[in-house]
């Protein structure tokens, strides 16, 4: 590279925005020519105060609650027992148990629904195709001798094999693959 294209280069390194190549090239040059060395300075300083340019922005009061909430995919328990409230439920394939659909999604092949189960209901032992979400809104649940109360979220990974039971009865919302749930 001639030195006299150096400083359309040396911008775009500065803000990290050069190919691996290009900036080869680039550090090459610099090496070869060291007085440049003072201009590229100049350009990373430069693109280094960019960020203190921008005005002040006043946030939301709540956006911090907002951001970790979308980053942990959560969603409170007071609008899931909303949601289950407005959904229109049907007898699943185990007795003493109903369904209510939220969500299916074919293209992920995941759904999203609520499960009420009456006390003394024990699922048979099953797998799962795909990760599984559980949050237990009411009631109680036992996994694996653990035992689940309102408010506990269940992680389950996939191939994950179980067979929750509830003493007491229980309301759940539940995200999983749609081919673990059969549908009656």
């Amino acid at each position: 590279m001639k030195p006299e294209n150096f400083s359309e280069l040396a911008a775009l390194y500065a803000l990290d925005i050069l190919d691996e190549s290009d900036s080869h090239v680039l550090e090459e040059t610099v090496l070869e020519f060291p007085e440049l060395e003072m201009e590229l300075a100049e350009f990373r300083n430069a693109a280094g105060a960019i960020a203190y340019t921008v005005p002040d922005v006043t946030m939301a009061t709540d956006l911090k609650e907002r951001l970790f909430q979308r980053i942990n995919g959560e969603v409170s328990i007071d609008t899931l027992k909303e949601q289950a409230a407005q959904v229109t439920w049907k007898p699943y394939s185990l007795p003493g148990v109903m369904i209510g659909i939220l969500n299916v999604d074919e293209e992920k092949r995941e759904i999203s629904c609520f499960l009420r189960c009456e006390s003394n209901v024990r699922f048979p032992k099953h797998g799962h195709v795909g990760n599984e979400e559980i949050i237990i809104l009411e009631g109680n649940l036992v996994i694996d001798g653990k035992l689940y109360t309102s408010g506990d979220r269940i992680y389950s990974f996939s191939h994950t094999v179980h067979e929750p039971e509830t003493s007491q009865g229980c309301l759940l919302f539940l995200k999983t693959s749609s081919d673990s749930i059969k549908i009656r």
